[in-house]
């Protein structure tokens, strides 16, 4: 199903990619310790997938990409498929591609924040 950020349509592809931090201690002979790394140690990326869109699209949605990445505008407030939830992210590896003529699509990962 596709859902929309920031106005801008995305394809149905959106993939969760959940991570916990944890930090690993090798004591030797077979010991060793596991524990989760701080607060809010599930980190949460998603794959994103923005359907072809015409050059004007394209810049403004750039443009609220890249403002979310240098921390020049908030956080992008989105909830993701599935979920009640609205939840904050940057936006990480953004791509631009050509698919015809006048025509691009984005692709970037969403990385979770926690604002403060």
């Amino acid at each position: 199903m596709s859902q929309s950020i920031s106005g801008y349509k995305t394809t149905y592809e959106c993939i969760k990619n959940p991570v916990t931090r944890v930090k690993e201690i090798d004591f030797g002979m077979g010991y060793r310790n596991i524990i989760t790394d701080g607060l809010n140690s599930d980190t949460e990326t998603w794959s994103i997938y923005f359907i072809p869109m015409d050059t004007t699209s394209v810049v403004a949605l750039e443009t609220i990409l890249l403002n979310s990445v240098n921390g020049s505008s908030n956080f992008i407030e989105w909830t993701p498929n599935g979920e009640s939830e609205v939840k904050y992210f940057t936006a990480k590896e953004i791509q631009k591609h050509s698919v015809g003529p006048g025509l691009f699509k984005i692709n970037c990962t969403f990385r979770r924040e926690f604002p403060l």
